[in-house]
């Protein structure tokens, strides 16, 4: 049975790569293999199975529902102008200085916020830059990039290193300095390695008016109202962690309190505009229709599928076997971040955790092997940066990947041939740069 759910996420998981030759939607791919796991689980545990599916729908669901309300406020905000009014803050004309003025507004948001929220925001600037395709698809895949390596080196910047830091693994002031420069590095190998695709110039000054498709659209509405509108749909996107913090609520919470938010300043403006035709105001519900479903869709399937192989421990005993081969943490590390592209970084962490208790120092012999798992061990710190980096390998390997291949229409090879390698060389190079700093 282990063997057939084995199989099933790897012939569906290569019916998604191959999407491009297939044309069969992800999603629907993604749906049936997350059912079908979910099916001999059942039979596997028969008793278990009911109890931990519905676990793991609140677990996925949290992550999707965020997804689809950050969506719908991005939509929202650009559809009054607000992304071209930061697109026109953004003063180059040269595209490769443009690519690096991204890159990096992109690594340093993603430290802040999560990389979900970053690689959303930033391509939606993107697209108001760069109108070709293919150009396109260069920008979108360094903004993944950059938006995974300023999660790693964060204690709150991806999922991975908010569980190692909420359990103690790891503390603020090592994983910043030690983690950091390696995250740089990670970014900067595969960046100017494809520096020379990128030629020529963005648009002259392509949102020079900054509202002014809005005002062909909306013209009744005024340029305070669309500012407000704009104001608070990505201030509240920047503040969820601030909302998390404070209230200790899922991410996916605050996200839907903005979306509300919205959706309440938008019914009291049209309130005071009834000369504005009903076809002609664009309320939230007409804008949640023009939201990329079948990603958000993708990505359920994709993470329940994950799931089922989590619950049936799978991936535990993947871990186990890996460390009954070799006790080598730099190994171990690295092939975890090379899995954390094909199967979620979340769970693989969780296992990792799992199986390897936090050591007590005044227990541990310094320059052991167990040395490496005591609090802000070489361990923990290159688990935190493997699993980030690692998902930039493959466009399905990280939230902000899958996004990204929804919202720029990344197809799994394209990315394989231009990106993974370049991702992978950096992915090698930043963990030199760990090991030689460390």
């Amino acid at each position: 049975m282990e063997l057939s759910m084995i199989l099933i996420f790897v012939m569906g998981y290569m019916a998604i790569a191959f999407e491009h030759i297939t044309n069969i939607n992800k999603a629907a791919i993604s749906l049936l293999m997350a059912t079908i796991l979910w099916v001999i689980y059942s039979f596997i545990s028969p008793e278990a199975a009911s109890i931990q599916v519905l676990h793991q729908l609140g677990e996925v669901s949290s992550i999707v529902c965020f997804i689809f309300g950050a969506m719908v406020v991005v939509e929202l905000v650009d559809s009054y102008g607000g992304f071209s009014l930061i697109a026109h803050i953004i003063k180059a004309k040269n595209r490769k200085l443009l690519l690096l003025i991204l890159s990096a507004l992109t690594f340093f948001m993603s430290a802040t916020l999560d990389n979900m929220t970053t690689t959303i925001i930033m391509i939606a600037i993107m697209y108001k830059l760069i109108h070709e395709p293919t150009v396109r698809l260069w920008f979108a895949s360094i903004i993944v990039l950059a938006a995974n390596a300023g999660g790693a080196w964060s204690p709150i910047g991806d999922v991975t290193t908010i569980m190692l830091w909420v359990k103690g693994n790891i503390t603020t002031e090592s994983i910043i300095p030690h983690l950091i420069l390696p995250s740089i590095v990670s970014l900067l190998v595969p960046l100017f390695l494809l520096l020379g695709k990128i030629k020529g110039n963005a648009l002259d000054d392509p949102n020079a008016n900054a509202f002014e498709e809005g005002e062909k659209l909306y013209p009744q509405v005024t340029r305070v109202e669309k500012g407000i509108i704009s104001l608070v749909g990505v201030l509240g996107l920047v503040s969820v962690p601030v909302f998390k913090s404070v209230t200790g609520l899922p991410p996916f919470m605050g996200v839907l309190f903005v979306m509300g938010l919205l959706w309440f300043i938008t019914e009291v403006i049209y309130t005071k505009h009834d000369e504005i035709k009903e076809s002609k105001k664009l309320r939230i519900p007409k804008v949640i229709k023009v939201v990329d479903l079948p990603t958000v869709l993708f990505f359920f399937g994709i993470l329940m599928a994950v799931g089922a192989l989590q619950e049936q421990g799978i991936l535990k005993q993947f871990a186990n076997t890996l460390d009954s081969m070799t006790q080598n943490v730099y190994l171990i590390t690295g092939i975890i971040g090379v899995l954390s592209s094909i199967i979620d970084n979340v769970p693989l962490v969780a296992a990792a955790m799992g199986m390897y208790p936090l050591a007590d120092p005044s227990l541990t012999q310094a320059g052991t092997y167990a040395a490496a798992f005591v609090q802000d061990g070489i361990f923990w710190e290159l688990l935190a940066y493997c699993a980030g980096i690692g998902g930039s390998l493959l466009i399905i390997g990280s939230a902000a990947g899958i996004v990204a291949m929804g919202m720029a229409k990344i197809s799994f090879g394209w990315y394989l041939k231009h990106i993974t390698w370049r991702a992978f060389l950096g992915y090698i190079a930043g963990m030199l740069v760990y090991i030689l700093t460390i």
